[in-house]
């Protein structure tokens, strides 16, 4: 662990970010449902890429086994409205070892005519979700964008304005941090401009 806190503390000095100690971020996305509220630790608050503040921070948690994820998080909150779930989850990622028992909230998958886009996330909305906006939002750009520049274990959800971007890296060093937040700063961005149209 000692090498991850120098990883964040160096990249926190580096970016210009405020170190915190560890945060309790709650139950805003299914991964952080999943942590069952665990604190990321080691952590940082402030701009990450861009024009997009936020907090990065590594994400340990036990369900029959260990699983380790590093994350963005970030505000979209004019997203609510528009696009109350919507999830580009890394296909084959997994975030817990024992059986699902029927409770969990409803979704539709989202199809693209992109192969690389389908072949490397599954992609789902809320149900009754809008055909027409989510076309806008996964414009020609956005799908080669994230079918070939994010990191290769990159995920996102959005839930109700809360967009929460993840790598399954134990230590990604700081190219790889810079990496996550650029690519959660680029669809919080994304995402928001279209809300505004």
């Amino acid at each position: 662990m000692a090498d991850l806190d120098a990883t964040f503390s160096s990249f926190a000095a580096e970016r210009g970010l405020e170190p915190v100690p560890g945060l309790a971020l709650g139950a805003l996305t299914p991964l952080l449902v999943e942590s069952k509220h665990c604190q990321v630790s080691p952590a940082a608050r402030g701009r990450l890429a861009g024009e997009v503040d936020g907090i990065v921070g590594h994400l340990a948690y036990t369900r029959n086994r260990a699983f380790r994820f590093n994350v963005a998080l970030v505000e979209v909150p004019a997203s609510t409205a528009l696009v109350p779930r919507l999830f580009c989850i890394r296909s084959g990622r997994s975030t817990r070892d024992d059986e699902f028992y029927g409770f969990e909230a409803r979704h539709s998958k989202l199809w693209t005519e992109s192969t690389g886009l389908n072949q490397r996330f599954v992609i789902s909305v809320s149900p009754f979700q809008d055909p027409n906006w989510m076309r806008q939002l996964f414009s020609p750009a956005l799908i080669d964008y994230l079918a070939t520049k994010p990191p290769a274990d990159f995920s996102f959800e959005l839930a109700y304005g809360a967009l929460l971007g993840s790598v399954e890296d134990d230590d990604p060093g700081a190219d790889g941090l810079a990496a996550l937040c650029e690519a959660t700063a680029h669809v919080a961005t994304r995402i928001a401009r279209e809300c505004e149209e």
